[in-house]
């Protein structure tokens, strides 16, 4: 019989479930059990927005099985497998991107409402912005909360990685807490006015308990923002 940390008990079952718990954990941050191979990888479109919005097809094949099921795919007459095309899109080369949660001294966050065009609608959301080549992640939160409310941070912390969309978007946003100092307050107060007088966008504080209900209530629906949230929080407590 093994003891625990707090000294109880644990049988040779518990221990071994536990131990092949831990394997199983490692086994999916590896990523290794994956069967797929990528034979090919090339670019099918490239805007020439300020995004470099592109969509990339991987060609793939399923290691081990056979290449006649199901009768679909191409045949790569060179490695001699059946292989399937899977597209995906990135942004900027792949270069992170950074969302910023602007907090204050009494620990209120900072939200702006956007009209955005993909959803039709207006959308609470943290501050966000795609990273120039070459910026760091930190900084790239940093020139956002710049941009969206004319304010410069007294500190900063990159709290997570996160992959927007795991299986349709190749990159990352990196979720960075920006430290606001009290004595900016008032620009804020005037960026708010001026970026309320396009009746486009809007910046509001919010404590915790303000952003919960919104998120119960459905007025928070994007997933950048509700994931930066929840990072935020975990970290914090």
């Amino acid at each position: 019989m093994k003891t625990d940390d707090d000294g109880a008990m644990v049988n040779g079952t518990d221990a071994s479930n536990a131990a092949d718990a831990a394997d199983d954990v490692a086994a999916i941050r590896s990523g290794l059990e994956s069967e797929l191979v990528v034979h090919d990888e090339r670019v099918v479109f490239q805007g020439d927005d300020e995004s470099q919005f592109t969509v990339i097809q991987a060609d793939v094949s399923v290691k081990g099985r056979p290449q006649d099921v199901n009768g679909d795919g191409v045949v790569d007459v060179a490695e001699g497998v059946r292989t399937h095309p899977i597209l995906f899109a990135q942004v900027r080369g792949g270069q992170p991107s950074a969302v910023c949660v602007a907090v204050r001294s009494d620990g209120r966050l900072l939200l702006a409402r956007h009209w955005r065009i993909a959803t039709d609608s207006f959308e609470w959301e943290f501050p966000r912005s795609m990273g120039e080549p070459g910026e760091v992640v930190s900084r790239t939160a940093e020139r956002e909360l710049e941009t969206e409310a004319g304010l410069a941070s007294s500190s900063r912390r990159l709290l997570q990685l996160i992959h927007a969309d795991t299986c349709k978007i190749r990159g990352s946003v990196a979720v960075v807490e920006v430290r606001v100092d009290d004595a900016q307050l008032a620009e804020v107060e005037r960026a708010q006015a001026r970026l309320g007088e396009d009746g486009d966008s809007r910046l509001a504080w919010m404590d915790v308990d303000e952003i919960d209900d919104m998120i119960a209530s459905g007025s928070i629906m994007d997933g950048i923002t509700l994931a930066a949230y929840t990072i935020w929080k975990a970290q914090a407590a």
